[in-house]
């Protein structure tokens, strides 16, 4: 498969990924062609069997190098602050979307992880577990717990909506 196929098949999982991450729609594109790039170039000499979840795991250690990167210098400017529409922000733009990422952002960074993997873009707990280089019952757990913890957050805004 070459990166062309790869990045149309994947472009939506791998942009709501990283958004859900950094919620910022201008830095989740910047860092989703990061991920094709930094991907592309390890396809080119590499052969990859489980794609999907490599990808995922691309896309995480791109956030992670961005992050470090912040740490060190803030130069935010106005034009990465100003949001722009394009397909994937009209996508993201889904109410129903927005209403499970600030639900997750009451969890724990790796319950939050693991369900976004898990249950969100349908990866095996083994997969999350290599993504997040966990192991297999420790992913285990974070799900459990982070799945227990939506459940009460929704029951909760259910009943302060209704």
């Amino acid at each position: 498969m070459d990166i062309e196929q790869l990045y149309l098949r994947y472009i939506k999982d791998i942009y709501r990924y990283l958004y859900s991450l950094c919620k910022n729609t201008t830095l989740a594109e910047d860092l989703m062609q990061d991920t094709f790039y930094k991907a592309h170039i390890t396809l080119l000499s590499n052969t990859v069997q489980d794609i999907k979840p490599w990808l995922f795991k691309v896309a995480y250690y791109t956030y992670i190098d961005y992050i470090r990167k912040e740490r060190r210098v803030d130069l935010m400017n106005d034009l990465e602050r100003s949001t722009f529409t394009t397909p994937e922000t009209i996508a993201v733009s889904e109410d129903s979307f927005h209403s499970l990422i600030s639900l997750l952002d009451h969890l724990a960074p790796y319950e939050k992880q693991a369900i976004m993997l898990c249950d969100v873009h349908d990866c095996t707990y083994e997969q999350a577990a290599n993504i997040l280089d966990l192991k297999l019952n420790t992913i285990r757990s974070h799900l459990l717990r982070g799945r227990k913890k939506m459940r009460a957050l929704i029951e909760k805004e259910r009943q302060q909506n209704g």
